[in-house]
């Protein structure tokens, strides 16, 4: 067990690459109650998410889940959240444990300002629970029934009170590179939903094989690939932003930064050309000259792929696929490529 943003989580319950390997070829199951849940209600809802997000919200129909910032004027992200449009008038924002307080607090304080909003902080009241895996979706069916509709990637669907489950929100999302499936639901119908997965087969995953997962798919993970210091178009999620809608906080510095060329450094993934040490976030990446160019944001040996991964901001110039560098891994600069993300993606 360890502490993580003041939750008591398991770091690992068998072992790191076990778990990874369970959820790369079976089923792991994930307790993601320290994720952060917050409710956005009113008639003023959607426009007060389209001036505090830079979501495509205008393209949002009712179980539609959509990737997105909230961001500070600076451009930059505060958090990388999810927003689940319920109806026009009321949404769910999945936010980051690490994040939570200071989310909450931000959102609190725009929608003060903005009027015919309520917010409501379900994050203590409900919990989370996730399947990842290619046998995900028949761990989910054993206990869910095939009567549950089939959801496509990034939409939810909610499912009634059957005596046995209270009313749930199930999304299909995930955090892996994996498919799967996503619970909400008050935090007392809880442990009978862990206890009926794992009898269907999902093994308990901890945080150590979350963070690989996540690695190995190039998901950035706030405070190594977001931070309040790097912009949503330096690490290449510029997709996710909808620079066309109405204003928006921290639309003025996007585009500042886009018509200035665009960010002079980039996110780049890259892998080490031998065998050596895992590249930890803070260390040096140089180019052929021994010059610094950059900093490793994440790195693991990858149990999939058998290679040391990472990723990192380099200057933009030094950024392109094939492009030869070295980290600096405590004195000794091992060469290493930039190659294209994610490393893994799943087979079907």
């Amino acid at each position: 067990m360890t502490d993580f943003n003041g939750w008591h989580m398991p770091l690992y319950y068998s072992g790191m690459t076990e778990e990874h390997n369970i959820t790369r070829t079976s089923t792991g199951l994930f307790d993601l109650g320290h994720m952060g849940r917050v409710m956005v209600r009113g008639v003023g809802a959607r426009s007060f998410l389209d001036n505090l997000t830079p979501a495509q919200l205008s393209k949002a129909k009712p179980g539609d889940v959509q990737y997105s910032f909230l961001l500070a004027e600076t451009g930059c992200p505060i958090d990388d959240i999810t927003i689940y449009t319920m109806s026009h008038t009321e949404y769910m924002l999945v936010v980051n444990a690490g994040n939570h307080d200071r989310a909450v607090a931000w959102i609190e304080k725009q929608a003060a300002h903005f009027g015919a909003v309520e917010i409501e902080d379900r994050s203590y009241s409900w919990g989370m629970i996730a399947v990842q895996g290619p046998e995900a979706e028949k761990v989910f069916r054993t206990v869910v029934g095939d009567s549950f509709p089939a959801l496509s990637y990034y939409t939810f669907a909610m499912r009634e009170d059957d005596g046995r489950w209270p009313t749930c929100i199930i999304s299909a999302t995930g955090y892996t590179g994996e498919r799967g499936y996503e619970i909400y639901m008050p935090i007392s119908g809880m442990e009978a939903v862990w206890t009926s997965l794992f009898d269907a087969g999902a093994k308990p995953i901890g945080l150590g094989a979350r963070d690989s997962l996540r690695l190995e798919a190039a998901m950035p993970l706030y405070g190594h690939e977001l931070t309040d210091a790097t912009t949503p178009l330096a690490a290449g999620l510029g997709k996710f932003l909808d620079l066309e809608k109405g204003d928006f906080i921290g639309r003025a510095a996007l585009l500042a930064q886009k018509e200035a060329g665009g960010p002079a450094r980039k996110l780049i993934g890259f892998e080490l050309t031998q065998r050596g040490p895992i590249a930890r976030q803070g260390f040096d990446v140089c180019n052929s000259d021994g010059m610094k160019v950059g900093s490793v944001t994440s790195g693991i040996f990858s149990p999939t792929l058998q290679k040391t991964i990472g990723m990192a901001y380099i200057d933009a110039a030094s950024a392109a696929v094939g492009s030869s560098l070295t980290v600096d891994i405590r004195g000794r600069k091992l060469p290493c490529i930039v190659v294209k993300k994610p490393f893994y993606k799943r087979s079907a």
